[in-house]
């Protein structure tokens, strides 16, 4: 009998090289939740104990990451998109590039208390300065490791459309959603009661970690062979104008982009004042809010596989649109119905329900429409529409709320989240056109310009 193979590429596996394949890429998002959970966690502790105001820390936690995302994703992601190596293939090389300086400047963060004070001494006796010493070297070794946490931050999510065979992405994705969450579990309930009383020592462990873990997952997962990129010998200039002609210059990819930002916008309200909708407006104690946000995660993670199979099963853009409109459903429901725990805990359940079946599509989606050979590319194109979006929501969200109250966080995702799916509907059509399910081609200048010329 012979045995059933999946090809991705000039990749080809069984079965076992399937599930080991997962093994190895589930292993690494693990050892990167770890990674990526700790920053946040200890920067603002560190800047806080050194009586650093809240504009600092907001600057150092919430400004300056996604303006280093802004700026160097489309050139890390652009660049991959071209690096042919025999060995290593296209994204590895930019994974294993991270990984050892991302860690470097963990340990620092560490050390930073120590490190500050050190040299503080060395350049006066004025105690009072020394705040501002330790404050300097956060700031600087944050920005180091969040500059070379964007090498896997980016280039990770696109080795996924190089290396997991196409009819077993919502699968992937279930997995990938659980090992994550589990990753983050782990973390909050052995690393976080220890990391003001041993933080050194929690750095140096979940710097070990990665480095031996997502590194033995670079070094393990094989790439395939890939077409040549476009010649080369343009000017950086020329890149520059050549990315935003090919990724902003045809309506079709400005649609799918907006359709995919908007639908982030739309979950801003509830991020943002969830929690104070539930404890203010319905009169909630942090307890019963907790117990109810943690059913959901525990929900979540028990539908990711079964969501993954209905994602593999009836493709994932049809899957985001049903999403989509399910959560207009909810949203109606809980405008008029959530007024108490029990509704609000129904309303959470839905909400929940439908979010994963969304979250859970939306990297599969990314993969079936942008261009393989471009995928980097296009998918920093979307993240730069979705980082502008974002910005402005945060801030026109906030006003939103204060003028109408925390019932209306479902009329604003209500609201966007149609936006959003009438933009979906029109790239559905469009989809269709250009091939469907079996034959679709992703459009692109080099085909537009191609068919002029006939």
């Amino acid at each position: 009998m012979k045995k059933q193979t999946y090809k991705c590429g000039t990749l080809t596996y069984t079965r076992c090289g399937v599930v080991t394949l997962f093994c190895w890429l589930l292993w690494g998002d693990f050892c990167l939740v770890l990674l990526e959970n700790t920053r946040p966690v200890i920067v603002p502790l560190l800047l806080r104990a050194h009586d650093a105001s809240n504009f600092t820390i907001g600057l150092l936690c919430g400004s300056i990451p996604p303006l280093l995302n802004f700026i160097v994703n489309p050139i890390i992601s652009t660049a991959s998109d071209r690096t042919r190596t025999r060995r290593w293939g296209r994204r590895i090389p930019y994974l294993l590039w991270g990984v050892p300086f991302v860690s470097m400047f963990l340990i620092l963060l560490g050390f930073s208390d120590q490190i500050g004070r050190g040299l503080a001494g060395l350049v006066t006796e004025n105690e009072a300065a020394v705040a501002s010493f330790v404050i300097g070297v956060l700031a600087c070794f944050s920005i180091g490791f969040l500059f070379f946490d964007l090498f896997a931050g980016c280039v990770y999510y696109y080795l996924f459309s190089d290396v997991v065979p196409q009819e077993l992405l919502g699968r992937f994705m279930g997995f990938f959603r659980m090992a994550g969450s589990c990753g983050g579990l782990l973390f909050n309930l052995l690393v976080m009661p220890g990391i003001q009383t041993h933080m050194a020592l929690v750095c140096i462990v979940i710097a070990l970690i990665y480095v031996i873990g997502f590194g033995g997952m670079c070094l393990k997962v094989k790439e395939g062979e890939y077409p040549p990129p476009s010649p080369g010998g343009m000017t950086f200039v020329d890149r520059i104008r050549l990315y935003f002609k090919e990724c902003f210059s045809m309506p079709y990819w400005l649609i799918v982009f907006l359709g995919l930002g908007l639908n982030n916008v739309s979950t801003v309200c509830r991020a943002l004042f969830n929690i104070l909708y539930g404890t203010e407006y319905l009169g909630l104690s942090t307890g019963e809010y907790g117990r109810i946000m943690a059913c959901g995660s525990i929900l979540s993670i028990g539908l990711a596989i079964p969501v993954g199979y209905l994602i593999d099963r009836f493709h994932p853009l049809r899957m985001y649109i049903a999403a989509a409109w399910m959560v207009i459903a909810v949203n109606i429901y809980g405008f008029f119905f959530c007024h108490d725990y029990p509704s609000f805990f129904i309303t959470t359940m839905l909400i929940t329900v439908v979010y994963v079946i969304q979250n859970n599509s939306g990297l599969p989606l990314s993969i079936c429409l942008f261009p393989k050979s471009q995928f980097g590319q296009f998918s920093s194109a979307n993240a730069m529409i979705k980082s502008v979006l974002l910005v402005a929501s945060n801030a026109f969200g906030g006003w939103f709320i204060d003028q109408l109250g925390y019932q209306y966080l479902f009329v604003w995702d209500f609201l966007f989240t149609f936006l959003s799916v009438l933009l979906m509907h029109w790239v559905y059509l469009r989809w269709k056109q250009l091939g469907g399910e079996h034959g679709y081609v992703p459009p692109t200048i080099a085909q537009r310009e191609e068919q002029k010329n006939r």
